[in-house]
């Protein structure tokens, strides 16, 4: 079963790193690791805040993770 679950990251990553080099040419996988990285620290941030942000201020915040 691990090893299934082996190949099949690999065979994703391999998709998903094909979609995302049609944008950003000499990236790699750590490259394709990266925006998922960010969203995820920016969420324990919000947790962490007392109170949550507006929705406004997120819809700005969020997009420029990805520049």
């Amino acid at each position: 079963m691990l090893l299934k679950h082996a190949f099949f990251m690999v065979s994703l990553s391999h998709h998903q790193l094909l979609d995302f080099r049609q944008h950003n040419p000499d990236s790699g996988i750590i490259d394709l690791k990266a925006p998922y990285r960010s969203f995820r620290y920016v969420r324990e941030i919000l947790k962490m805040l007392p109170e949550m942000p507006e929705p406004i201020l997120l819809t700005q915040i969020l997009p420029r993770l990805l520049l």
